[in-house]
């Protein structure tokens, strides 16, 4: 399918409509348990579905999901808060209906060499987190090294200072991931070092960084066009951990570009 849009700058972000609604969810002083890591292992031993988190800077830890009412043994309460009062935690509620969708379309977080989850890295990367599906690369003429590509996901939100709003946008940028045949990561050195400089230009040429005749400078338009749209458009209508649902629109934001100021009285 060709995907067309007009003419002008985009940025990779697209709009998440929220329901701005209420929802009821369980909340607990937040020093109760300073770590979160051995509180989500229970959680993962037990076998129910539920999340916690804890925004930073707050003094309170939230748990949601089908399962949340195991939280009340655990000293949780029961809260409702409205969505749109809570942006940090709805933001959070977003990026984890993202990654499930995501997971049913076959991609799978970045592995590190740490046993890390996906909740503890979306902890340390402030919310952010790189989707690869495995069983899709591209592999060089030598047959020597695999060329993944992946989506890197954020959530943010903005203050629309005219209609007094909150918006939620979803940022989607393209990344990869370099392996040789043992699945050993690789930066371009290693690769210039290993093997040559033309085979890194191959790499950079399956990058879409490069064309024969040098470097593609419409590589940020072509990426957005041939994959990030395509991706997001798979996400359509995503269901947040709290039950309710959140739709994604398949229309990048546009850049609006304004003239130099001038005085209108």
């Amino acid at each position: 399918m060709v995907i067309a849009i007009e003419l002008g700058s985009y940025a990779n972000m697209f709009d998440v409509l929220a329901p701005n609604q209420e929802v009821q969810i369980m909340v607990i002083e937040r020093n109760k348990y300073p770590t979160l890591r051995n509180l989500r292992e229970e959680i993962r031993k037990s076998g129910k579905e539920i999340y916690v988190y804890s925004p930073v800077m707050s003094d309170k830890i939230y748990g949601y999901g089908k399962d949340m009412s195991w939280l009340y043994d655990k000293g949780f309460s029961l809260e409702t808060i409205n969505l749109y009062n809570q942006p940090k935690l709805t933001g959070r509620m977003i990026i984890e209906g993202v990654i499930n969708r995501a997971k049913e379309l076959g991609y799978a977080p970045q592995k590190f060499r740490q046993n890390k989850d996906i909740y503890q890295i979306l902890d340390e990367n402030k919310g952010r987190l790189q989707l690869y599906n495995y069983d899709k690369f591209k592999v060089t003429s030598n047959n020597q090294i695999k060329v993944l590509m992946g989506y890197d996901l954020r959530v943010i939100f903005l203050k629309d200072p005219v209609e007094d709003k909150l918006n939620f946008g979803l940022i989607v940028d393209i990344v990869y991931s370099l392996k040789d045949v043992n699945d050993t990561p690789l930066k371009y050195h290693d690769i210039i070092s290993r093997f040559d400089r033309s085979t890194l230009r191959e790499v950079r040429q399956i990058q879409r960084d490069l064309i024969p005749t040098g470097i593609n400078s419409e590589v940020s338009r072509q990426r957005l066009i041939e994959d990030i749209i395509p991706f997001v458009e798979q996400l359509k209508e995503i269901e947040l951990p709290c039950g309710l649902k959140a739709e994604v629109s398949s229309t990048p934001s546009r850049i609006i570009m304004g003239d130099d100021y001038e005085s209108v009285w």
